[in-house]
């Protein structure tokens, strides 16, 4: 039985007494930049937004659940589909997975992964010149 750890961007559900999991983890982010031809993940919101087709419904959908069910296939993952309710319940738990993977998007967050790296506070202890010297030294 496969079990959806939300911590690593993963959402279960339940589907005729059958648990799946989507991870849109990097390996499937990939396919999905190879699937549809984009330049970079950015691009999937476009995707999405301009009315996707069944077809790209289903391969996202067989995408997401493919590192935790390698053996996935577009048809079975379209019986999936049907199981769940169809096109727009589909389509839901694939936003819903999406948001799992990338809560600081989902969020209205602005992280940025290209982004510079934030300043460290004032004072803070780091390896710069106002660092502590090498080793700790015990209060006795």
């Amino acid at each position: 039985m496969t079990v959806a750890n939300p911590h690593r961007g993963q959402l279960g559900f339940e589907v005729a007494g059958n648990r799946w999991v989507f991870a849109f983890t990097t390996n499937a982010l990939c396919a999905v930049e190879e699937e549809f031809d984009l330049k970079d993940i950015s691009e999937l919101e476009t995707v999405l937004a301009t009315s996707p087709s069944l077809r790209t419904i289903r391969k996202l959908f067989r995408i997401g659940l493919t590192d935790c069910h390698p053996e996935m296939s577009d048809l079975e993952a379209g019986q999936i589909m049907e199981a769940v309710g169809g096109l727009e319940p589909s389509l839901e738990l694939i936003m819903r997975a999406v948001e799992q993977a990338f809560p600081e998007a989902a969020k209205g967050g602005s992280a940025d992964p290209r982004g510079a790296a934030p300043k460290p506070k004032a004072g803070a202890r780091g390896t710069g010149p106002g660092s502590t010297k090498r080793g700790a030294k015990s209060k006795d």
